[in-house]
């Protein structure tokens, strides 16, 4: 995905319990596709491996593995402690705190986290990512919290449902890590209703496939005799045993089968006794590599995964090698366990029946070994692998939650930075067209760097020309938590003409600069405005400044409306950017445009637009209760192509409804439009009107697909950032976009989206229509596009950058002098 963000320097380190471990190739294949992806990780393993035989991907990971050290005598321990004084700053503060803790902790524990907590620093390691929420991510948490960095943890099942988990244990680890990943939405739900004040830092994000190395074929019919293959270590939870039965009972029935089940474990013994016992047609291969395996489900008419929960507790979690089989277009039979349902829908993708059913598990493979639709079944699963298991895509997700700087609570962690705490910053605008506390996508944007400053401690006082909407002066439209901004506002009033106007702009900037200057401020931030000067006003004083470009005003100006003052606002746009200590714009074709204009423009950046990640949040849950909802945002003006929606309704299979929020000029057109499509299309298109800033998360967490159906055009209109499309991302929606200006810099297609031509209702349709009948596909974009937002386009981050370089020491400022008599004396001089 191409973006104008700037990665961020991480270093990643996977702590594992023992490595390379043969049933643990989840693991390998998460590492490949980080590193193919362009990361370098590090592997800190706390055991050596005890398995006689290695997976040949293994070969292919570049990652250096490193042992850390076990301490064997006292002495040992204490030389670790000296090591660890001597490397880590801080490290004897952070111990002594953590001490009273560590002493009912493991020892052993405690020593390697200690030993791993100098490897990382010393590695410049930011982060530790741990998989199973037992020994590795233990060891993991308390070496972050001695070495100063952040740690995470993938949990699967044993580390959440055996009869060994310690519940207080595994809350403490979840508040302390940056974030924890599960790997099913049974595990998701476990631990929000198990820690619901922690329910923010857990993300699900499924195990991954190299789907390159699991090529699909169509299931041939069975020849002769059904082909069943099971792999997986023998332990109770796997239900090996059923599997034994099941087919000696076929046998006996008459029915041609063959069962081989790959793995090697504790149960080997006894399950061979089982076989010999019964006469069951089944071969115990032992344990196998993944090309054996690939072999064998090449081999198989049938994967059988007929997992139970054992009796300690113990649950599989989701095999991989179940994903492998669908990917591969293997037909399977698995049991309802954990987190096996979100890959085998009965019916659908495969086979499910209740754990330990052996009167089903019978049923289905005779029914496979008969007239079952199996190539029907096999394709659905590929399909689902595609959409929810592509390692790819798990790479960039693991990425992004690494990359969000504090992804627990988004609200308390941003109150904790208050470096700007003291600071006074003057927020401008000078644009009449923007009612500062209005709900258009601008109104929108001001406010939300207003709180964003705040947060940081900011004390903020808005210098507009228009605070509310509806053509009333006054602020008494602001939203609620901010209130208790200070607001100067100076009308500009409505003229006859376009000359008049921009003379009474210009007149009202110099008014809002004097107002500045009376006030006093360490920063002035403006949003670029025709025919304002007031940050190089203040400037001239001393006072650093932020100019925020957001489109080429001038250019607009002239072409959608009236443009009188050419000269002057092309003279005034040169004087604010070299007076701007930074100037940054929302996109690279508006960057372009200030350079074009100001060759000597100095520090211009481009900053994307944001969202509120802790106000627009994914829905709890799924929406199941009706048809699949579109929604799109906006206000109803030509530039937004909504007419294309409505026309894809039309067009489409009529699985889903649309949604449209907002109201404009359009509003009456696109309902009759809806209306000349007939009734049953109208009745599928639902027009809410306009809707508060404060309620668009309510109104897109009810959707299922958001739509941005932008129109073609050229590249001189295709400088916008959307909100519209960060505040779907936040939502944790599925994006259906236009292949248009920045949105492919945006939804990266594929993995949080769809792109389809501009104004095209067929293929909008067509792509709508491929996700309302994909939940698994909707599902897995929308959470890698929330994953996304919350990394990298929440306004903290958005801020952050924006910010970054500009020094602002505070100091007060003269009273006001002849600069503002300068300013009204060039008014009076273009009139």
């Amino acid at each position: 995905m191409s973006s104008p963000e700037t990665e961020p320097a991480r270093r990643t380190g996977y702590v594992v319990k023992v490595y390379p471990r043969f049933s643990e190739t989840f693991i390998v294949t998460e590492i490949l596709a980080r590193e193919a992806a362009g990361e370098q990780l590090r592997i800190f393993a706390l055991r050596h491996t005890s398995d006689t035989r290695f997976h040949p991907e293994l070969a292919r990971v570049k990652a250096p593995v490193e042992f850390v050290p076990r301490v064997a005598k006292t002495t040992e321990a204490w030389a670790h402690l000296a090591e660890a004084t001597a490397t880590i700053g801080g490290f004897a503060e952070r111990y002594a705190r953590l001490l009273p803790e560590l002493t009912g902790y493991d020892a052993g524990e405690a020593h390697q986290a200690v030993a791993l907590a100098v490897m990382a620093r010393r590695a410049s390691l930011t982060h530790l990512h741990s998989h199973f929420g037992s020994m590795s991510g233990r060891v993991a948490e308390i070496a972050a919290e001695l070495a100063g960095i952040t740690f995470s943890v993938t949990t699967h099942a044993k580390d959440l449902f055996h009869e060994s988990v310690d519940a207080a244990r595994l809350e403490r680890m979840l508040e302390r890590a940056h974030h924890m990943v599960t790997i099913s939405r049974y595990n998701l739900e476990h631990l929000r209703a198990a820690y619901p004040h922690l329910a923010d830092k857990v993300h699900l994000l499924y195990n991954g496939l190299e789907l390159a190395r699991f090529p699909y074929r169509d299931p041939a019919a069975p020849d002769g005799e059904l082909r069943v293959a099971a792999v997986g270590r023998l332990v109770e939870k796997k239900g090996f045993a059923h599997l034994v039965r099941v087919a000696a009972r076929l046998r006996d029935e008459g029915v041609a089968l063959r069962v081989r089940i790959a793995g090697e474990g504790e149960l080997a013994g006894p399950l061979a006794a089982l076989v010999e016992r019964t006469g069951a047609p089944v071969e115990l291969l032992g344990a196998c590599t993944q090309e054996e395996v690939r072999g064998l489900l090449g081999w198989a008419d049938v994967f059988a995964a007929p997992c139970v929960v054992g009796a300690d507790g113990n649950a599989d979690g989701l095999p991989t090698v179940l994903l492998e089989a669908m990917a591969t277009g293997v037909p399977c039979v698995a049991t309802a366990v954990t987190g096996i349902p979100e890959a085998v829908v009965d019916g659908r993708t495969g086979l499910l029946l209740e754990p330990g059913d052996d009167d089903g598990l019978a049923a289905a493979l005779r029914g496979l070994a008969g007239d079952a639709d199996r190539v029907g079944l096999a394709r659905a699963a590929r399909r689902l692998i595609e959409a929810r298991f592509d390692s790819a895509l798990q790479a960039r997700t693991l990425a992004a939650l690494e990359d969000d700087p504090e992804p627990r609570a988004v609200e308390s962690a941003r109150a904790v930075r208050r470096d700007l705490a003291g600071r006074r910053v003057a927020y401008v605008c000078v644009d009449p067209g923007i009612p500062v506390f209005g709900a258009k996508g601008a109104s929108v944007h001001v406010q939300e760097i207003v709180r964003a400053l705040r947060r940081r401690g900011a004390e903020v006082r808005l210098y507009c020309t228009r605070a509310a909407a509806g053509g009333r002066a006054g602020a008494g439209a602001a939203p609620s938590d901010l209130a208790d901004v200070a607001v100067t506002e100076v009308r500009v009033g409505k003229h006859a003409d376009a000359s008049e106007r921009e003379v009474a702009q210009r007149a009202a900037a110099a008014e809002l600069a004097a107002a500045v200057r009376r006030d006093g401020t360490d920063l002035v931030y403006e949003r670029y405005s025709l025919f304002s000067t007031v940050l190089e006003t203040l400037a001239g004083d001393g006072v650093p400044g932020v100019l925020e470009v957001n489109a080429p005003l001038i250019d607009e100006q002239r072409t959608h409306r009236e443009l009188e003052h050419e000269a002057l606002a092309r003279e005034l746009l040169e004087r604010q950017v070299r007076a701007a200590r930074r100037t940054v714009c929302v996109s690279a074709p508006v960057a372009d445009w200030v350079r074009e204009h100001v060759p000597d423009a100095g520090d211009v950046g481009v900053v994307a637009n944001g969202v509120d990640t802790a106000r627009i949040r994914p829905a709890p849950a799924a929406n199941d209760d009706g048809a699949v909802e579109a929604v799109f945002v906006g206000t109803l003006k030509a530039w937004h192509g909504v007419e294309t929606l409505v026309d894809a309704v039309a067009a489409s299979s009529g699985g889903w409804h649309a949604k449209i929020v907002g109201d404009g000029p359009l509003a009456g057109a696109l309902r009759e439009r809806a209306a000349a499509h007939g009734p049953e299309v109208a009745a599928r298109i639902r027009f809410t009107g306009a809707v508060p800033p404060a309620d668009m998360g309510r109104e897109l967490a009810a959707a299922d697909i958001a739509v941005a159906p932008y129109p073609a055009a050229g590249d001189s209109e295709s400088y916008f950032s959307p909100l519209k499309i960060y505040e779907y991302l936040a939502a944790g929606l599925p994006v259906v976009g236009s292949r248009v200006g920045q949105v492919p810099s945006i939804v990266d297609d594929g993995a949080t989206g769809r792109l389809v031509a501009p104004s095209d209702p067929q293929a909008l349709a067509a792509a709508i229509d491929a996700l309302a009948a994909d939940p698994a596909a909707r599902e897995a974009l929308g959470a890698a596009g929330r994953a996304r937002a919350v990394a990298a386009h929440d306004w903290s981050r958005v801020l952050e950058k924006i910010l970054a370089g500009v020094d602002f020491p505070r100091r007060e400022l003269p009273p006001a002098s002849a600069g503002a008599d300068a300013a009204a004396a060039l008014i009076g001089e273009e009139s």
